[in-house]
């Protein structure tokens, strides 16, 4: 007697936990069924459709950016010229005859101070330059710590310049003063900064489907595309393919008889230099 309760109990228990189940389920089902949840979407962004630039600069459209923050950049990247184009190497700034000194030099420092450098510029003929645009560097140094510090080079952009050296550590210290780039050389630089002049060049290799069931294949020149134009590109002009991700055109002159479907890969060539010869001589001095 008393089993068979038992067994009534449990069955009646499984009964009951099997019902409160179900009617959980179905409740549960209701609220999520009942639930709106929200639905976020996310547009695509189409970029507008730039002027065309006919200039071979680069300006604010073709890097895809606003006219103040273009303005914002090149204000960081100003840097002074020379005000007056060279013709002779011996113009430019030299190394060998370039000095410094430091200012107020004592025998003894503390851990803080600042030791104050002064650098005067000067040409292959030992004359004073007059205008600033060098790229210098000046760090303060202890080979047997292993331990350097370089300071923020001050252009007064009259030929001389200063610059401010913290001593942070205990012992001895060394100033080196290093010309990275005459100014001469510095304008080179800005010069092809400012210009898309393909400085890498790529080759793109289309294949496909010839005459009588052949196959074909064609190797044409490309590179991204600089402006709206693409500077670099000639004559028969061209494939495109976008990057959907980073929104960078990369662009292929046209195949002469396949179509642009039929691209298969690229590969890296040849590095042009833009210098000239006298613009080589002056990176060498």
């Amino acid at each position: 007697m008393f089993y068979y309760h038992l067994v009534s109990f449990v069955s009646d228990y499984r009964t009951r936990h099997s019902m409160c189940l179900v009617l959980l389920f179905l409740l549960t089902s209701f609220i999520m069924i009942s639930w709106k949840w929200p639905v976020v979407r996310f547009h695509t962004h189409i970029p507008k459709a730039a002027p065309p630039n006919n200039s071979s600069r680069i300006s604010a459209i073709d890097m895809g950016i606003s006219q103040e923050e273009w303005d914002r950049l090149q204000k960081a990247l100003d840097w002074p010229s020379p005000d007056h184009e060279i013709t002779q190497l011996n113009l430019s700034t030299s190394p060998v005859h370039t000095t410094f000194s430091i200012v107020r030099l004592n025998d003894t420092y503390n851990v803080g101070d600042k030791i104050c450098v002064t650098i005067t510029a000067r040409d292959h003929n030992n004359n004073l330059k007059t205008y600033g645009g060098d790229f210098f560097q000046a760090k303060l140094f202890n080979s047997k710590l292993k331990a350097s510090v370089y300071g923020e080079v001050i252009d007064h952009r009259n030929g001389t310049y200063t610059v401010d050296l913290l001593l942070p550590w205990e012992g001895q210290a060394q100033v080196s003063v290093r010309l990275v780039h005459s100014c001469e050389v510095v304008r080179i630089l800005k010069k092809y900064r400012e210009t898309s002049f393909p400085r890498s060049h790529y080759y793109g290799y289309f294949v496909g489907p010839g005459p009588k069931g052949t196959r074909i294949s064609e190797k044409v020149e490309c590179n991204l595309k600089w402006g709206s134009r693409g500077s670099w590109s000639k004559g028969n002009c061209c494939c495109e393919y976008k990057d959907v991700k980073t929104e960078t055109v990369w662009q292929c002159d046209r195949p002469k008889q396949l179509s642009c479907d039929h691209w298969v890969h690229h590969e890296a060539g040849a590095l042009e230099s833009p210098l000239n010869s006298f613009e080589m001589q002056l990176f060498a001095r």
